[in-house]
């Protein structure tokens, strides 16, 4: 793998995703549009099909508003195998704050753990755990927890985008057009 270009591997990385949204090409609105609509998704509990609502969306909105599907898909990875039991524990511990849930946030998070460890042949036990047992806590904590997330990326990545390409375009103070040469600075005591 020596010799690649960096950027052959973004999705190694939170650095290089980052990076890999900040360098896209297209308008920081639509950029940090993108980005704010994948963190929305990425916080539901959609995991496995998530880049594919990503796309849902953009074709259902793609005559009403444009945004990056890229940087959607990209932006979903804030929710992947390290990180989804940690979230789908927040998205549940939420919602029981919000409607009645069928069980301690603890007895969840065990039974949750549980149902991740059956492996490949237990694939449906998860899907059948969130969607028919704690559906209603997990679907609100994720919602309000997706919500409060995604309002901020927008105006943090839109300006990380303008302030990455300003740097990358304005050019030096002593090589712009028609200014005078800066004088050389003083070395007398």
């Amino acid at each position: 793998m020596q010799g690649r270009d960096s950027d052959t591997r973004w999705w190694t990385s939170p650095g290089r995703l980052v990076q890999r949204v900040l360098t896209l090409d297209d308008t920081p609105h639509s950029i940090a549009l993108g980005t704010a609509i994948g963190m929305f998704v990425g916080l539901t509990p959609t995991v496995g099909i998530q880049m594919m609502v990503v796309l849902v969306i953009a074709a259902i909105t793609q005559r009403l508003f444009h945004f990056n599907r890229l940087a959607g898909v990209i932006t979903v990875y804030v929710s992947n195998p390290l990180t989804i039991v940690p979230l789908y524990a927040a998205f549940y511990y939420i919602g029981s704050l919000m409607v009645d849930a069928p069980m301690s946030p603890a007895e969840f998070q065990e039974r949750f753990e549980q149902t991740l460890n059956q492996g490949w042949q237990g694939w449906f036990a998860p899907l059948q755990f969130i969607f028919a047992e704690v559906a209603w806590p997990m679907v609100a904590g994720s919602l309000l927890l997706a919500t409060l997330c995604s309002i901020p990326t927008y105006p943090i990545v839109k300006r990380l985008v303008e302030v990455k390409r300003g740097r990358q375009t304005d050019p030096a103070p002593d090589s712009i057009p028609g200014s005078p040469p800066e004088p050389p600075p003083d070395t007398k005591p």
